[in-house]
């Protein structure tokens, strides 16, 4: 019996039951207008949504139609169909489309083992007669039109519910994806009735090809949900699970539906003639909800007592285990030129053949009896010839005449055949019940191709009035302009002055082939096009300022860049230094703590001597002790020098992004000096961008000093920062500007006078600066004492507004969650690796599976400042998009990442 499809709805139906939803209503399959992200009219009665399906996508599905109709047409011998009410000659459906076809076959062992165009060629030879496994293996082969529709589908519905968890769920952009493409299916399939083929009606022609379409539709999209329930992909959802896989039925891809039972060859495994016998014991699944156990039973309780019913009962479940046996041996046994098998083909396909099999024993005998030929052609094939043998002891079943004995006697075995094609039954009336809410919901949309040219379509688009269903990048629906995009600003000073150091390299060509021709490359995989291409989240280049470059346009592809610029300057910084001459000492980082090191333990030795000179009161000491703490002074200021000298040193690119209000762009019409108008990019967000990728030496170097005190502290000299972005705090003194004219005099004069007073004033200042500190009062109140904070960017930075604009763009298919840390919670290996200047760390982890890897991105909180130029508004917050390549992002995801994801799942 071919339950497997019935069986499966009522699964589905079951799930439905359970979750108490309305499904005597219709209510799971209706759209909901107000939900809709555009529409025409407000209500149901009203409603009218427009969409138009991508060229090549619309072609995908035509040729899976026609492709398949042509084979159908080639099996029949017919090489001259015409078309209905012309002769105009000989056309065919795809013109450069002319397979060859093999023998009728029924081997289903040319499809490779658990692959998805197996299951589908199974499905097919089960749901509709007029298909073989030698027309499938054209249709589902490597560039087969039923294969790529199968890649298709799984492709657009994937895309459809990214963008449907993108825009938060609300609106079923994945329904209304099936809703379209159901609708064009139903368009495509007209032309069938365009071609007149040899001995099939098209009704049978339109029976094999719905049902065959049917097949690879509905097995692509439970493939697809069942892959992406097994990643826990972020966009999956049990609703649209549950919504997709319930609204695809078979009679939605018929032109007459009611066409679906002509055969018993059908998804359901039964006729017309049983589907109206056992209908009047039935209770309707759509206005009765219990569970289809209830409804099984309650219609046999019915149904049992009635001899009509049981005997048509008993014919459908010969009939149906006929077919069975029957494809289950050809599936494994048909081979080409073997009569008994022709005539077994054309028995499967004629339910009145197979009556005459299952109701005459004499016809049973013959038939069996043809297959001891076969059985001789595999006598030396132990395991063949018994398959043949157990095929004629099957058939020996119908000639014994046991089948009406079973059903009468009320036996279990006949009682559960009973309830097999009753629960069939009851899977048709679900589906006739889907459908109609399907159908109704169908009517609403309105594909526009048919009626707009394509200019008017790619304007309507634009304007973000009609939804586009493709397999590419662009969105289903376009959103209107918000007037916000990303800046990404990539600063590349260090490289460019220490090109100029390599005498043999010309500097314009080697940042060209090095920086300028990798960035633009990588960029263009992002870039905004012409046309249909045009879109919102893609990028353009705005301006090359030198030794830097600035690129605008949608967040989610500047990150993409961003890390694409990471790698390509990783390349350049490699190639640079195997071009410069080595470095001097002086400029190497852990050589100026080497020689501070030294110095400072001298100085040491030298306090100590004196101290026990003072000790025994030695004259003249204090004038020494004096001129020692000078020394120290000046060393300590001659080591953050040398320190900020070395940083400088370093072969470093600086990144950043930005999101905010969009740049205006000005065109300065071309004048006589030039002969072109010149673009001119003007915006905040691009300043802010730009600001970010400084590096002030003097912030890295006060985080240096605090890893070389760490490291004497623990007595750990491999001890090193972990990150690449720095926001620190510098403080300084700077004169009041009343006392500049008293400088002056004294640099003029040069009377220790002037000098006492100047610093009597100073020191009083500085002190009262002091005891406001020590009051509480805010920085700014202070008079000499400088509190600035800067940064130091040698990695790739995101402002928190493009942080949080990435992941709003990405929610669809990432997972974000955030972390605080201690150092305590970190493993013994990387509080023993690493120096942790501010702490806890607070860390936003991004994750999701792509073709079955983990992709893990980690955002650092770094600080906050306020840029230059920037004072009368809020700080900025920046955070580190960690360095994949880095060991504290491998030593963080390899402790660290799965156990705090499974803790923020379980929140």
């Amino acid at each position: 019996m071919n339950g497997g499809y019935s069986h499966e709805r009522l699964l589905l139906y079951d799930a439905l039951v359970k979750k108490k939803l309305d499904i005597s209503s219709g209510r799971p399959w209706m759209l909901e207008p107000r939900a809709l992200r555009f529409r025409h009219g407000d209500t149901i009665a009203e409603l009218k949504v427009p969409f138009h399906m991508g060229g090549e996508d619309e072609a995908c599905i035509e040729k899976a139609v026609l492709g398949l109709l042509t084979l159908i047409i080639k099996r029949n011998e017919y090489t001259g169909p015409e078309r209905r009410n012309e002769s105009s000659g000989p056309i065919h459906p795809l013109p450069d489309f002319t397979p060859a076809i093999k023998e009728k076959s029924y081997r289903t062992d040319i499809f490779i083992t658990d692959s998805i165009e197996k299951g589908v060629a199974a499905d097919i030879l089960s749901y509709t007669p007029n298909i073989d496994t030698a027309m499938l293996a054209v249709w589902l082969g490597a560039e087969g039109h039923g294969r790529k529709f199968i890649k298709w589908t799984s492709t657009i519905f994937e895309k459809a519910l990214k963008e449907e968890a993108k825009s938060g769920g609300e609106e079923k952009t994945s329904y209304l994806a099936m809703l379209a493409v159901l609708s064009v299916i139903r368009k495509k399939k007209e032309r069938i009735k365009e071609f007149r083929i040899k001995g099939l009606p098209y009704e049978k022609a339109d029976h094999a090809i719905s049902v065959s379409l049917f097949a690879a539709f509905r097995r692509s999209l439970l493939a697809l949900l069942h892959r992406l329930k097994e990643e826990d992909a972020q966009y999956r959802t049990e609703a649209a699970d549950a919504l997709l896989s319930s609204a695809v039925t078979p009679k939605a891809f018929l032109a007459i539906p009611s066409n679906i039972l002509s055969s018993a060859l059908n998804p359901y495994g039964i006729t017309e003639e049983v589907f109206e016998t056992i209908s009047p014991f039935a209770k309707n699944t759509g206005e009765n909800i219990v569970p289809s156990a209830d409804l099984i039973s309650a219609t046999y309780s019915r149904l049992k007592d009635n001899g009509d019913a049981l005997t048509a009962l008993s014919q459908l479940h010969a009939t149906a285990r006929f077919r069975s046996e029957t494809l289950r041996y050809l599936s494994d046994m048909d081979m080409p030129g073997i009569t008994a098998h022709e005539r077994l083909h054309e028995i499967y396909n004629d339910d009145r053949l197979v009556k005459g099999i299952t109701a005459d024993p004499k016809a049973a005998e013959e038939l069996s009896a043809a297959f001891d030929d076969v059985k001789s052609l595999f006598s030396r094939d132990l395991r063949r010839a018994e398959t043949v043998s157990a095929f004629q002891r099957f058939l020996a079943s119908f000639k014994k005449s046991l089948l009406g004995g079973i059903w009468k006697s009320g036996k279990s075995e006949a009682q559960e055949a009973a309830k097999e094609i009753i629960a069939s039954c009851h899977a048709l009336r679900f589906d006739d019940h889907v459908e109609a809410a399907v159908g109704r919901m169908r009517a609403y949309t309105s594909d526009r191709r048919i009626e707009y040219t394509q200019n008017v379509l790619l304007e309507e688009y634009n304007r973000g009035r009609l939804y586009r269903f493709s397999v590419d990048d662009r969105p289903v629906l376009k959103t209107l302009t918000t007037g916000e995009e990303g800046q990404l600003f990539i600063d590349m000073k260090d490289f460019t002055r220490r090109t100029l150091k390599v005498k043999e390299i010309a500097m314009v060509d080697f940042m060209k082939d090095w920086f300028y021709a990798p960035i633009l490359a990588a960029a263009a995989k992002y870039g905004v096009g012409s046309g249909l291409v045009t879109d919102e989240t893609g990028i353009r280049l705005t301006n090359i300022p030198g030794d830097a470059a600035i690129f605008s346009g949608g967040v989610v592809s500047l990150v993409s860049l961003a890390r694409d610029i990471q790698r390509i300057t990783k390349s350049y910084r490699d190639t640079l230094l195997h071009k410069l001459p080595p470095l001097k000492k002086e400029e190497i980082i852990d050589e100026v703590h080497k020689n501070f090191e030294a110095k400072r333990a001298g100085l040491k030795e030298k306090r100590a001597a004196l101290n026990k000179a003072q000790e025994m009161k030695t004259p003249g000491i204090e004038v020494k002790l004096i001129a020692l703490g000078a020394e120290e002074h000046r060393l300590e200021s001659v080591y953050r020098d040398e320190l900020e000298s070395a940083v400088k040193h370093e072969l470093e690119a600086g990144l950043y992004i930005s999101y905010g209000k969009k740049a205006e762009i000005a065109i300065l019409e071309p004048r006589a000096e030039f002969s072109a108008p010149v673009k001119v990019s003007v915006g905040e967000k691009i300043n802010e961008a730009s600001r970010g990728t400084g590096r002030n030496p003097m912030v890295r170097a006060r985080f240096e000093m605090l890893l070389e005190n760490e490291r004497v502290k623990r007595g750990q000299m491999s001890l090193h920062l972990p990150l690449d972005v720095y926001v620190g705090r510098i403080y300084s003194i700077k004169m009041p500007p009343e006392l500049d004219v008293a400088f002056e005099k004294l640099v003029i004069n040069k009377k220790a006078a002037g000098a006492e007073a100047l610093s009597t004033v100073m020191s009083n200042e500085f002190l009262g600066d002091l005891r406001k500190v020590a009051a509480g009062e805010p920085l700014e109140a202070l008079r000499v004492i400088t509190a600035a904070t800067d940064i130091y960017n040698k990695g790739q930075a995101v402002s928190e507004p493009a942080l949080f604009a990435y992941m709003n763009e990405t929610k669809g298919t990432k997972r974000f969650f955030k972390k605080t840390v201690t150092r305590q919670e970190l493993n013994p290996y990387i509080q023993e690796s690493f120096f942790f200047p501010a702490l806890p760390m607070e860390l936003i982890f991004g994750y999701e599976i792509v073709k079955g890897a983990e992709v893990v991105e980690i955002f650092h909180r770094t600080g906050e400042m306020t840029f230059k130029g920037f004072e009368a508004g809020e700080p900025t917050v920046i955070y580190e998009m960690l360095n994949q390549d880095k060991e504290f992002y491998r030593t963080l995801l390899k402790h660290h990442f799965h156990e705090w994801a499974k803790e923020a799942g379980e929140k």
